[in-house]
């Protein structure tokens, strides 16, 4: 189990300098809009591979006019406390991410930190995820892997590099079709890993949410699944490869690839009569909410994995499902929560002792 034990920021973001001591169980960060409560929900995601809830470049999170920046803190894994420091470096004019664990910042030691975190995230934009784009929907459901499999994005990363090196194998005057077959094999065999590690996470989700119904007073029944113009659940590789060869004229004309993994949906049917599009904001939060529920539920008790919370600007459209959902998270689970609002009463519904930080403007 890890937990964060505090932060510092240097010249991140919005913070020239910024310190805090972080509870064990819930945190509860609130202040006006723009005075970095996400940013500091940024900060402590950094502590793992990749590039944080927000995905951004790594040069943007340097404070204006300055040369880089700083993040500290100390990290509990099984009652043992581990430094961990995580800063900028610049080489050939790009910025990258550096992560030291105890000064170290070996494979070993980079390996063990992220076995060892794990996040399950809300964002404010969440609350549309059955109406936003289906690559959105996508993501989402990736972040869901990766919080129980580190290693998930380095797949979906050598799925997105074959499809640029076939695309501009397809481009160029003469066509290496040796060199293009190696790369179609390759972006098949990472495709239909791709493909049936989604369908394993939401056939997940479908059981936990079927599980827990018992325990919960959840206001819908759901039904994940993928939603794609080329696979079904019997997916085949001999017909994956030659869909994918006979593409190829279309492809070289506009680009891309036609098929794949990178084209599928994420469907939700409610209460098995209609489409989660056509919930109310309100109602997608709650669908977000029930399978954050139940990943969690999953992770623990299935994977021995303890994530941390991180929900951010959680406070609106809590209605009594969100809140008792929420409530239930809390509760029922002996993990580290930070939670952001712009106002303190927004959470005055939690029950448990909590810690509260006003952040304000710098």
């Amino acid at each position: 189990m890890a937990r964060i034990k505090n932060i510092e920021f240097y010249n991140f973001r919005n913070f020239k300098s910024y310190k805090t001591l972080f509870d064990n169980k819930l945190n509860i960060l609130f202040g006006d809009n723009g005075c970095g409560k996400t940013n500091i929900l940024e900060g402590i995601s950094l502590i793992s591979k990749g590039r944080g809830i927000r995905n951004a470049n790594i040069a943007n999170l340097i404070k204006k006019d300055q040369d880089n920046f700083f993040i500290k803190n100390n990290l509990e894994i099984e009652k043992n406390i581990f430094n961990v420091e995580i800063f900028t470096e610049q080489k050939n004019e790009k910025f990258k991410k550096v992560i030291k664990i105890n000064d170290d910042s070996s494979k070993d030691s980079l390996n063990f930190l992220n076995k060892s975190i794990s996040y399950l995230i809300f964002l404010p934009e969440m609350e549309r995820l059955f109406q936003a784009s289906p690559s959105y929907r996508r993501n989402f459901i990736d972040r869901l892997i990766f919080s129980s499999r580190n290693d998930y994005n380095t797949l979906i990363n050598k799925y997105k590099k074959s499809l640029l090196e076939r695309n501009k194998v397809l481009q160029s005057y003469n066509t290496d079709n040796e060199w293009l077959n190696r790369i179609e094999i390759e972006i098949c065999s990472l495709g239909l890993e791709i493909y049936n590690l989604r369908n394993s996470q939401l056939n997940t989700l479908n059981i936990e949410l079927r599980n827990m119904k018992h325990d919960h007073n959840f206001p819908f029944d759901l039904k994940f699944e993928i939603k794609d113009n080329f696979v079904s659940n019997e997916i085949n590789f001999e017909e994956f490869l030659s869909n994918l060869q006979n593409s190829r004229e279309y492809d070289k004309q506009f680009g891309g690839a036609k098929i794949g993994p990178h084209k599928s949906d994420i469907t939700s049917i409610v209460n098995n009569e209609f489409e989660a599009s056509l919930l109310s904001t309100g109602q997608q939060k709650t669908i977000v909410l029930m399978v954050l529920l139940a990943q969690c539920n999953y992770l623990i008790n299935r994977k021995e994995i303890n994530p941390i919370f991180l929900f951010d600007e959680i406070g609106s459209h809590l209605d009594k499902h969100n809140r008792q959902i929420l409530l239930d998270m809390i509760n029922r689970f002996e993990i580290q929560f930070f939670l952001t609002g712009t106002d303190k009463n927004l959470f005055s519904f939690v029950s448990t002792n909590a810690h509260f930080y006003n952040i304000t403007k710098v």
